[in-house]
């Protein structure tokens, strides 16, 4: 392949990329086509598999790569010997939050589309596999924190934690403050809120 013709490869895969994350973050994933995407980045609807052999490829190219940035950060955190297991809870979710708002509208299309329940043993996409790997690091720190064995408690305390974290989210995620100024504003208060719901869980 020709440097050029290479570089409009790149260029059209880009440009699909693009336009399959502003359709999943408006649509919903299982709303959108292949056609509909194909459309929105102005190729044919045949040209399109050239660059991605179907949808579930598509999304997968898409969130993986910063998903596995947010889950190295994450096992960082954890790792730390520094910090006591309610600092790493609230170290861990204070990341999360700050990676949805700092990713706009992409973060509905990273964490949400085409995902599975969070206690699926075997999901079939990749990109599900790193979410949930993800729900189970802060879980497992959460439940050192909360100091609970019972294992319908830790995941019904990580379903609570996860509910707040994507109401605080949603609350800022249209915002129209700039994002560094809104975090310095709202994170003290989010992670007040995670230490609260932490002590309320305990037994």
């Amino acid at each position: 392949m020709t440097s050029r013709r290479k570089q409009l490869t790149e260029e059209m895969k880009a440009a699909v990329r693009t336009a399959a994350a502003s359709l999943f973050a408006e649509k919903g994933y299982h709303s959108v086509t292949m056609r509909e995407i194909a459309k929105e980045a102005g190729c044919s609807h045949t040209a399109i598999y050239l660059y991605f052999k179907n949808k579930e490829d598509l999304l997968q190219q898409i969130a993986i790569p910063p998903l596995l940035e947010l889950e190295q950060r994450v096992q960082q955190i954890i790792s730390n010997q520094s910090l006591n297991s309610m600092d790493k809870v609230i170290a861990a979710c204070s990341d999360y939050v700050v990676f949805c708002l700092t990713n706009g509208s992409l973060h509905t299309v990273l964490l949400m589309s085409g995902s599975v329940r969070v206690d699926d043993p075997n999901p079939e996409l990749e990109v599900n596999h790193i979410r949930n790997r993800l729900f189970g690091h802060i879980m497992k720190q959460l439940q050192e924190a909360v100091q609970t064995s019972d294992s319908d408690k830790i995941l019904n305390n990580g379903r609570v934690l996860v509910y707040y974290m994507q109401g605080f989210i949603s609350t800022y995620a249209d915002h129209s403050e700039e994002t560094t100024a809104l975090l310095e504003r709202t994170l003290p208060i989010f992670q007040e809120g995670i230490r609260l719901l932490v002590k309320g869980m305990r037994p």
